[in-house]
């Protein structure tokens, strides 16, 4: 195989993985083992795109944002009911998860396209999530995971406000953003193109 194509091989077998979690018992030794894997497929397959010569490509973009999807669809409907969190963090985190898709918006009526930015905020916020889990998996649903779970959820609506303020104010769909910093520098590009 070319080293160019690992990270996208990598990215598929993130979405294996965490298929596979929904034919495992949740928080079984199995499915903890599997979950860490997949969490850690995700922490290295965009920066081995970057660092390796003609590697990244719009295909593994698309690619780790259907993997990162399903991370979440797995984990909030397979994995979460069998935690023991407090009843009302379930409203909150449908709520957050429907705000989530909600940051689709700005991008169907800006760029009659749907996508979501990978910044820098959502790669930590997807570190911080895969740190939550790991808590959980340690001390179970003691009351200090519940309160990081909170914390997690206020940082969910925070960054796709972040998200949508971005993909309004981009002038073409660019998901490799960093951040806001970038905005200006990512439409003077895009409109240097334009010219030439």
């Amino acid at each position: 195989m070319k080293l160019k194509y690992l990270p996208n091989a990598i990215t598929l077998s993130r979405v294996v993985l965490v298929i596979s979690l929904i034919f495992i018992p949740p928080l079984t030794p199995a499915s903890i083992i599997i979950f860490l894997l997949a969490g850690g497929t995700d922490m290295i397959d965009g920066a081995l795109a970057r660092s390796i010569k003609d590697a990244h490509s719009e295909l593994g973009a698309e690619l780790d944002s259907l993997a990162d999807m399903l991370m979440v669809i797995v984990t909030v409907f397979f994995i979460m009911p069998a935690m023991h969190l407090w009843p009302w963090l379930w409203y909150a985190i449908l709520a957050a998860l429907g705000f989530k898709l909600l940051s689709a918006v700005p991008g169907i009526i800006k760029h009659r396209k749907v996508f979501f930015l990978h910044t820098i905020s959502n790669k930590i916020l997807a570190m911080l999530l895969f740190i939550g889990a790991i808590l959980y998996f340690i001390f179970g649903g003691h009351a200090a995971v519940n309160g990081y779970i909170v914390f997690l959820l206020v940082a969910v609506f925070v960054i796709t406000i972040e998200e949508m303020v971005i993909i309004s104010m981009l002038d073409y769909p660019n998901k490799n953003i960093r951040g806001f910093w970038e905005i200006n520098r990512v439409n003077r590009e895009y409109r240097e193109t334009i010219v030439k």
